[in-house]
Formats: C-alpha cells, sequence, structure tokens
C-alpha cells in the first residue's frame, strides 16, 4: 500500500491513550506523562510513512498489525487511504475485543 495521508484514531484509542496518561501522572508526574504519550503520538505519525513497521497479527484479526511502544502495542489497520488506530493497550491485557 502506498504512503498514508489520513490517520484516524478510534473512540476506543482515546480512551485508551486518555487512560494511560491518567494512571502516568498520577505514578510518574506530569513530565513523564507527556514524554510517554508524545512517543505514542509519534509512532502513529511514523505509521501513517511506514505502515509495516508493525508486524501482522491476522490471528487476532484480519488486517491487523501491532506495534511495540513501551509498556503498551499499538494495533493498528491499513485501509485504501488511511491508517486507523483501533487500540494502544497495555502488553499485559486481552486481545480478544480486537478479534473478528
Amino acid at each position: 500500500m502506498s504512503k498514508y495521508r489520513t490517520l484516524r484514531v478510534s473512540d476506543s484509542a482515546k480512551a485508551d491513550l486518555k487512560q494511560i496518561g491518567n494512571y502516568t501522572r498520577r505514578k510518574w508526574g506530569a513530565a513523564q506523562t507527556r514524554k510517554y504519550l508524545g512517543g505514542l503520538r509519534d509512532k502513529f505519525k511514523a505509521l501513517t510513512n511506514s505502515p509495516g513497521l508493525g508486524a501482522p497479527r491476522d490471528e487476532i484479526a484480519t488486517n491487523l498489525r501491532a506495534l511495540p511502544v513501551g509498556k503498551h502495542i499499538i494495533y493498528y489497520r491499513e485501509t485504501d487511504d488511511n491508517l486507523e488506530i483501533l487500540r494502544v493497550l497495555h502488553k499485559s491485557m486481552d486481545v480478544a475485543p480486537l478479534k473478528n
């Protein structure tokens, strides 16, 4: 697939980011929260230019890819004209909600 111009972040992924931010702020403070969330968002942008960075995870769902970042995994899908971030889950979390 070609270079992507559109990045879509699902409502579920937005909620994941909010939860990650709240937890990180409580545990490690505002500066670490900005750094960690900024790193995740930087990876979102990198994926729009290089969607093959993540590993295929077809055993979970068709056309699903996953990219580990820190303690989390970005789950995303390529389409004809965009890249959709579906979830950002902690490595220990169940991926059942992503299954077909």
